[in-house]
């Protein structure tokens, strides 16, 4: 999809697919919160940030955050929003205006959150995407994909597929399968240790 498709988008609607109001998404945010392996996060990215709905919610549990989006819109909203986080938050998050996979940070990450974002890609970016998740994830470090399994008019690249791919990659464990008909959540670490064997919990 092109940069002015989002860019018309965030400009008529600052909430374009409703996801402040609609309980269905406040459930998935939800969800994917509750998934993450660790309570905390050093630095997070979150490509394709939208109007930062979920950034803020990953404010409140990460050091730093380098959000991005295509859109210089987007990125606007996701800046105003971050404002009504507290001041602490505030300062920890940083928006960009990136065309990803091929704009991708250098840093590391020690949790790079996908959501909503990835079955817009041509498909001969998702190697690309995957290749630049398995870079600049920190070691023990984890990768969040969530995405709507539906058909729609827009979409580029099937679901199921798209994390199949990062399923079949040898350098990632999946720790996290949520399937529902909607949408699919799955987490992935280069740790194999589930939360419990992380807590001592289990062997």
């Amino acid at each position: 999809m092109s940069t002015a498709h989002f860019q018309q988008l965030y400009e008529q609607a600052d909430d374009p697919w409703q996801v402040r109001q609609r309980w269905y998404e406040q459930r998935k945010r939800s969800l994917l919160l509750a998934s993450l392996p660790a309570p905390r996060y050093r630095h997070i990215f979150e490509p394709a940030c939208g109007n930062g709905e979920l950034t803020a919610a990953l404010s409140e549990r990460a050091d730093r955050i380098t959000a991005s989006d295509v859109s210089p819109a987007a990125v606007a909203l996701t800046r105003r929003r971050i404002t009504t986080v507290n001041a602490r938050q505030v300062a920890t998050v940083e928006v960009q205006c990136q065309h990803l996979p091929g704009e991708w940070p250098s840093e590391q990450f020690d949790l790079i959150v996908i959501s909503e974002m990835a079955y817009y890609l041509p498909p001969a970016d998702l190697p690309l995407l995957l290749e630049r998740c398995l870079r600049t994830l920190a070691p023990g470090g984890a990768v969040v994909l969530c995405h709507w399994r539906r058909p729609f008019a827009d979409r580029l690249l099937d679901t199921d597929a798209i994390h199949a791919a990062f399923n079949a990659s040898p350098a990632l464990h999946r720790i996290v399968n949520h399937q529902e008909a909607d949408f699919l959540l799955d987490v992935w670490s280069n740790n194999p240790h589930s939360v419990a064997q992380h807590e001592g919990i289990s062997p």
